[in-house]
């Protein structure tokens, strides 16, 4: 996972040479919980696009944030689930584990 080196001045993201973007989502929101201590950058709920690339789930936040951008390779995803409430918005949920030597 990595923190604010995927995204561009001008709202977009970076990816690497090697892949190419499958699918894009706007309007979506992301919510970080169970982080000990929680950083500032990780507080709240954030807004904004995610990418979806073959390697990868990256979020890019609309706004000024102390979060523009957060990558989540899919090697690190684990017990994700897919949710559907009848009233509610649909949502994954699921646990990013950090890499040795990452946050």
């Amino acid at each position: 996972m990595a923190l604010n080196r995927n995204h561009s001045e001008g709202g977009g993201v970076i990816v690497n040479n090697s892949e190419n973007i499958l699918m894009t989502y706007d309007h979506i929101e992301i919510t970080f919980s169970d982080i000990e201590p929680m950083p500032d950058a990780f507080k709240g709920t954030k807004k904004g696009s995610v990418f979806l690339t073959p390697y990868r789930v990256i979020f890019v936040s609309k706004g000024k944030d102390a979060m523009q951008s957060f990558m989540m390779p899919f090697y690190l995803l684990k017990d994700c689930e897919i949710k559907q409430p009848v009233f509610g918005a649909n949502y994954i949920k699921g646990t990013v584990k950090a890499e040795a030597g990452g946050m």
